[in-house]
């Protein structure tokens, strides 16, 4: 009897063991992810953000400890924390619980319940921990690579085969875009023609620009700007009127700021330009743009170019108008003789060149003939 019961029991070990090698025989899964505190672009004014370690945890995987490595870019990122609050790790006690930095861009998370046989396993759905980090630069839209460098899950019990995928990478954002499309679009002349005279050196034009802010751009600061050359030279600029927007000058640099989200905005400006040039032909371009000058949101700024085209007139010659005025004016002058055929007065126009020509004796030789003589 005693040695039947002694059998059973064993048979009653090596069965349960049976059973128990084919429960832990299932794949446990633990994927790297990252959560935003919220989204930028709505007005959150945190570079916070949140990696978690996500896994499902039933009992018979009976996992009661890890330890974690992970690497990271420490020039864009840093971490400062690991969190049990919330997550499957929550109940390892404070003491067996170890966050620390060995060196730059590597961080170590260790945990374990207790490594007895009266532990409890961490058993759960969700983020078996959480590992807080904030970027060193927020301001501007950036990614970085984050990843499992080690990864080490401390199982209760230590035979039979352990099949465990791991999720070691993440692209971790520092901006979240909007659900609408946040646009900042520009209108206005784009291209002029003129005529200078032949002996003109400069001339003035004027230029309108026209801003629309999209609905979904907030209180992010939108600066519009100019690219001139040498011989172009902006004179002033004027805020000529604005709509739902703030408006700032700065030198040569406009400011606009929307008042609120989910409306649209408008501004337009006023651009007095002066253009040198010698020469015969020239083409001169102002290029106006919008700039982020603290990394906004939006998604498309925009740029106009407004070349214009300068077509100088020629010199007339001055030899051959002169010729030309000399017979266009003796074809304006009636000369008046006597009877005898002696010149009497000419109506000639008042000018120096007429003049010579009245003070000349004319004597009529025949009908149709005069012959004209100056006068000493």
């Amino acid at each position: 009897m005693k040695i039947f019961s002694h059998v059973a029991m064993l048979l009653a070990f090596f069965a349960g063991n049976m059973a128990m090698w084919g429960q832990i025989s299932r794949t446990v899964s633990f994927d790297l992810n990252s959560r935003h505190e919220s989204n930028y672009c709505l007005g959150a004014n945190t570079n916070e953000f949140t990696l978690t370690i996500d896994t499902k945890l039933e009992s018979i995987d009976s996992l009661q400890a890890y330890d974690i490595s992970i690497r990271y870019n420490p020039s864009k990122i840093r971490i400062v924390a690991a969190l049990r609050t919330g997550t499957i790790s929550s109940i390892i006690p404070q003491a067996n619980f170890f966050f620390k930095n060995p060196e730059k861009g590597l961080t170590e998370v260790i945990g374990y319940t207790g490594l007895g046989k009266n532990s409890p396993n961490l058993i759960g759905e969700g983020a078996l921990v959480a590992i807080r980090g904030e970027w060193i630069d927020s301001k501007c839209t950036d990614t970085t690579n984050v990843k499992i460098a080690f990864f080490d899950p401390g199982f209760e019990f230590g035979i039979g085969p352990r099949y465990v995928e791991i999720d070691s990478n993440v692209t971790l954002s520092n901006r979240v875009l909007d659900s609408i499309e946040t646009k900042i679009t520009m209108a206005g002349e784009s291209n002029i023609q003129d005529t200078l005279s032949y002996d003109q050196v400069s001339n003035k034009y004027g230029f309108s620009r026209s801003l629309i802010f999209g609905k979904a751009s907030g209180n992010d600061t939108v600066s519009l700007q100019y690219n001139v050359t040498d011989s172009l030279k902006v004179l002033s600029i004027d805020i000529d009127s604005t709509y739902n927007v703030k408006a700032m000058k700065n030198g040569d640099i406009l400011n606009f700021t929307k008042i609120q989200r989910g409306i649209s905005g408008f501004a337009k400006v006023k651009y007095y330009i002066e253009i040198q040039t010698a020469e015969d032909t020239s083409s001169h371009i102002l290029n106006t743009f919008t700039k982020s000058s603290n990394c906004d949101c939006s998604s498309k700024m925009d740029s106009l170019q407004s070349e214009i085209e300068l077509i100088r007139m020629k010199k007339p010659d001055t030899v051959i108008s002169s010729i030309v005025e000399s017979d266009t004016l003796k074809s304006q002058c009636t000369d008046y003789y006597d009877i005898l055929g002696r010149f009497i007065e000419s109506d000639c126009p008042n000018n120096e060149l007429t003049k010579a020509i009245t003070r000349r004796k004319a004597f009529k030789l025949g009908s149709d003939y005069v012959q004209y003589i100056d006068s000493k």
